[in-house]
């Protein structure tokens, strides 16, 4: 059985983990458990529901949900390494795995598989990933992860008066909030540098396509920055925001694993803006598969 402890980031890198650790369960059939993902859980069909297709996957690492807190203590690294280290005095030892920074841990690996399906596994970090089976399992991992009806419903309705409006139909995430701090502000861009990145999308559209730019954004904007342009705001919800993006023609934004999420689930062409500089092809649109 392996259960993940860890609550790293928000949504998107919640979503790949979990996905990632599925797709390698579903391969491989052993029981998995992810109360990281708990607060996320009411809205998406599996987690809202239980029903994981069949697959032994739980949110609950325990019988009950409270006793979950307990995972609490070892949220940060220091204090999990302090249970890894308590663990070598167990007659039967539990594996308590960590993953190191900028390195995938390859969950295909045979000895992570035997305790996966003969023992127990606690998994502390983002970097765990089933690389060779992920895409392999991806309209499984687009069924578990449909948002609930209420969601969908909303999301239907915004793109089909969207598509009513336009021919192609660009979703740009457009991150403020906490990109502010993130990687020193590297990536916390300016209303005109999405307006120029946008119109050079424009450009490269055939002439007489109607071009219609949804922006999903986690602060107001001012639409007045992106004179010229056909723009209309999502519904602000971070779930609706998300599918809309995965419902769209191309997605355009920051380096982040929403837009990522948004690029595998939708199989909607994606670009990074890696720099406020950065020229736009629309040949440098690729669907996002984390191979």
């Amino acid at each position: 059985m392996v259960i993940l402890v860890k609550r790293t980031g928000q949504l998107g890198n919640r979503l790949f983990l979990f996905a990632h650790f599925l797709a390698n369960a579903a391969e491989y059939g052993y029981e998995l458990a992810n109360p990281s993902f708990g607060g996320y859980a009411p809205f998406f069909e599996a987690t809202a529901t239980g029903n994981f297709g069949g697959l032994p996957v739980r949110l609950h690492a325990f019988r009950s949900a409270r006793l979950d807190r307990v995972l609490d203590l070892v949220q940060h690294p220091r204090a999990f390494g302090l249970l890894q280290r308590a663990s070598r005095l167990l007659p039967r030892r539990p594996a308590l795995l960590t993953d190191q920074p900028d390195q995938d841990y390859d969950l295909n690996q045979a000895d992570y598989l035997t305790a996966a399906r003969s023992g127990l596994v606690l998994a502390h970090g983002w970097q765990f990933r089933d690389k060779r089976n992920f895409a392999r399992h991806g309209a499984l991992l687009r069924r578990l992860f449909a948002p609930i009806e209420t969601h969908r419903r909303a999301v239907a309705e915004l793109l089909s008066g969207l598509r009513e409006q336009a021919d192609v139909v660009v979703g740009v995430h457009i991150r403020r909030g906490d990109y502010a701090t993130y990687n020193n502000g590297a990536y916390f861009y300016d209303n005109a540098t999405y307006a120029r990145a946008m119109r050079q999308v424009q450009e490269q559209l055939p002439a007489g396509q109607r071009v219609l730019f949804l922006l999903c954004s986690n602060e107001a904007l001012d639409f007045a920055d992106f004179g010229g342009l056909h723009v209309q705001a999502a519904t602000g919800h971070f779930v609706e925001d998300l599918y809309a993006l995965a419902a769209c023609d191309y997605v355009l934004g920051p380096p982040s694993s929403y837009s990522m999420w948004a690029s595998f689930y939708g199989q909607v062409p994606l670009l990074h803006l890696e720099q406020a500089g950065q020229p736009v092809s629309l040949s440098a649109f690729q669907v996002f598969l984390d191979q």
